[in-house]
């Protein structure tokens, strides 16, 4: 749950900034996107995969 929250809070800041150096909104909501993509699977840590028990 943690690691999840992490991804999230990460995720935000990616999208602030993208935002402050003056990059479109949709860039910086896709950038998050990636992130969270990235984090969540594996709780946050960007260790593990989604399906693999790795």
């Amino acid at each position: 749950m943690i690691g999840i929250l992490i991804a999230v809070l990460f995720a935000a800041l990616v999208w602030a900034i993208c935002v402050a150096l003056g990059l479109p909104a949709i860039v910086g909501i896709v950038a998050a996107i990636l992130v969270l993509l990235a984090g969540v699977p594996s709780g946050g840590y960007g260790l593990g995969g989604r399906f693999g028990r790795y």
